[in-house]
């Protein structure tokens, strides 16, 4: 689908953070992680990708927590396409990157 599989999205504290570019339809693996779902989408030839962050959120199993995503209405209607996944195991990390992630990007759903 992409020509990266790494995507980068900048939180309100100015921390960059990378993300692994999966397909919607992926097994992802049963780590704790924050994910991204959203539509991805080509801007023009030779001109990238451009991503409409959807729905920002974090569990302890990815695999598990992703089959039955939150806000199922709001992203499918909004043509979610891809989720973005930055593994993370412990908790309050977690929770922190998804704040800090929500002060820079207001995702629509």
């Amino acid at each position: 689908m992409f020509r990266q599989d790494k995507w980068s999205f900048t939180g309100g504290l100015g921390t960059e953070y990378f993300f692994e570019i999966k397909k919607k339809s992926s097994t992802l693996p049963p780590s704790g992680g924050v994910y991204i779902f959203s539509y991805t989408h080509p801007r023009g030839h030779l001109a990238g990708f451009e991503v409409h962050p959807l729905y920002i959120g974090q569990t302890d199993n990815l695999e598990t927590t992703l089959p039955a995503p939150p806000k199922l209405k709001c992203i499918t209607d909004e043509c979610w396409n891809c989720t973005y996944i930055l593994l993370i195991d412990d908790e309050q990390a977690r929770i922190n990157c998804v704040h800090d992630l929500l002060k820079n990007i207001h995702p629509l759903c």
